[in-house]
């Protein structure tokens, strides 16, 4: 908070620089007119800071004449002052021009924000990029320095100061992002610490190699909390929600488990193909859907695990299933932590998992988070 105050003073100053600048001339010139004219230092002193009357005209002519200087800056600063109230976006970007060895998190999605929150509360500094000025309106408005433009322009990586960078997380879970990006920073900077988000691990295992950086997946680390959960409670009877990176993986481990039966609901088809399942184990619908939860038998489900991160319809689904089965584990996967402790109360009674913020700990552990 400090140091934000600090840029900010001296953007503040820079803005400012060629008036304050004439200004203090200004005062120097006159000065050493007084001098010359009293022949004494404390006398012109006294002249140039209003401690006497002026006694000619052109010491009355530098009185008026320096009344109006100081209030014209007075209303420049003010001015300034409003235009960055009333235009925080550009102050964000300022200030993020000036920041130096520092860390960039490209993506202010779950996991860059637990990472944001992270450094806020071991002082780390750090600028966020991201295209969306829904996700960093609240940022932009509390004049965090934050740039909201598209980052496979270079351009608004060098805004963003990658070249003065110690460390970059790059949290955007879009592979052709990341291969761009990746390029652009390690042209930039070589030596900066490297993070990538990457959720394919044989695309991963490139990406490490190509560019020197750390990999993690938060949906390998989301698949493998539930998959030790399954195993260590012994269910058969499973019912995946969602059709995601999750359910991907957590259909190709499961499916080689014999004894287990599973089931997927989801509305989303487009990973369909990437699911090696028998049509009939799959259904696109609502999960809240009283047929659809009928044609899984979800009364003799011993296991569900609801990717949707949304909140109230992770309220929602899982109050239906309840309405079914009462015995049932359910584990839900979303960020806000308030939510969390409202699903795992009666009558929900429902296990929540944060892939982000499993990841965060991995990522601390891993000392990926140091620069």
């Amino acid at each position: 908070m400090t140091s934000r105050r600090i840029i900010k003073f001296k953007l503040i100053l820079f803005q400012n620089i060629t008036a304050l600048t004439i200004i203090g001339l200004w005062f120097v010139l006159n000065d050493l007119i007084f001098f010359i004219q009293t022949g004494d230092l404390l006398s012109s002193l006294r002249i140039l800071f209003y401690l006497r009357q002026p006694n000619n005209s052109y010491e009355l002519f530098y009185s008026n004449f320096t009344e109006f200087i100081i209030f014209g800056s007075i209303f420049t600063l003010i001015t300034i002052e409003l235009f960055r109230k009333y235009n925080p976006e550009e102050t964000s970007r300022k200030l993020a021009r000036v920041y130096y060895n520092h860390a960039v998190i490209i993506g202010y999605n779950n996991i860059g924000k637990r990472i944001a929150n992270y450094f806020k509360e071991n002082n780390k500094k750090f600028v966020i990029i991201d295209k969306d000025k829904n996700r960093v309106l609240d940022l932009i408005e509390a004049e965090e320095p934050v740039i909201n433009d598209n980052v496979l322009n270079i351009k608004t990586l060098l805004e963003a100061g990658i070249d003065k960078a110690k460390a970059v997380y790059v949290m955007s879970d879009d592979l052709e992002l990341q291969f761009v990006v990746n390029s652009y920073i390690r042209q930039i900077n070589s030596y900066c610490k490297l993070v990538c988000r990457i959720f394919e691990d044989d695309i991963a295992e490139i990406i490490s190699k190509m560019y020197d950086a750390y990999v993690i997946s938060t949906s390998k680390y989301a698949a493998n909390i539930i998959l030790d959960k399954i195993k260590k409670k012994e269910c058969q009877n499973i019912l995946l929600i969602g059709i995601n990176h999750i359910i991907s993986r957590l259909v190709k481990d499961l499916s080689k488990i014999s004894k287990i039966k599973l089931n997927v609901i989801g509305l989303n088809a487009k990973l369909l193909d990437e699911m090696d399942m028998s049509e009939d184990s799959v259904i696109i619908g609502d999960p809240k859907d009283e047929n659809v939860l009928e044609r899984v038998n979800i009364r003799e489900i011993d296991f569900v695990f609801n990717s949707d991160e949304d909140p109230t319809n992770s309220i929602l689904i899982t109050k239906k299933i309840r309405d079914y089965n009462k015995r049932c584990k359910i584990y839900s996967r979303f960020f806000q932590d308030t939510v969390a402790e409202v699903l795992e109360h009666p009558p929900f009674n429902c296990k929540v998992i944060s892939s982000s913020k499993y990841a965060l700990k991995i990522m601390e552990k891993k000392e990926m988070l140091n620069f």
